[in-house]
């Protein structure tokens, strides 16, 4: 079973929502790892997670004030599934329909600016950076390998929370 799955979600044309496809394209897909690049998470994506010992979401985050990698809590109640999707949805479709049996983490970049036009804003390419940064050295741990692994984890608040949140934020 191949390693990690990397998904960023979000619109490139949307300012500061694309920051996760430009954190992903500094990770790179190294030995281990996929990536996926989407405007928005659908249930069509639950099977391919499947195939993975992990799948990390990638997105901007309106509430987040520094970014986060956090375990996915699947314990939230199903909502009719509409044109988008929460990551807690996918991977308990991942699970139930396909035997996904891996780990699953969502990392959260705040942005802030989400107009339309292309290209980060000059202080969400800083954080692109520093997130960059921050899931590469959360995968060396994850994948046992070399490099620093001060990324643990976090654990504020749950999916349904963050999600209920930025809800209005996105079009």
């Amino acid at each position: 079973m191949p390693g990690t799955l990397l998904i960023a979600c979000g619109n490139p044309l949307r300012g500061d929502d694309g920051v996760a496809h430009e954190v992903l394209r500094r990770v790179g897909d190294g030995i281990g790892r996929e990536l996926r690049f989407v405007h928005q998470l659908v249930p069509e994506l639950a099977e391919e997670i499947a195939g993975f010992a992990r799948v990390v979401f990638v997105d901007a985050d309106v509430a987040s004030v520094s970014p986060v990698i956090e375990a996915v809590c699947v314990t939230i109640a199903g909502s009719p599934l509409t044109h988008a999707a929460i990551p807690a949805e996918i991977v308990a479709l991942a699970r139930g329909l396909f035997g996904f049996e891996g780990e699953a983490f969502v990392c959260r970049i705040p942005a802030h600016d989400f107009s339309v036009g292309q290209g980060l804003s000059p202080h969400e390419r800083d954080t692109a950076d520093e997130a960059a940064k921050q899931l590469n050295r959360f995968l060396h741990k994850a994948d046992g390998t070399a490099g620093t692994a001060d990324a643990e984890p976090e654990h504020k608040g749950s999916e349904a929370d963050h999600e209920a949140r930025r809800a209005g934020d996105f079009v």
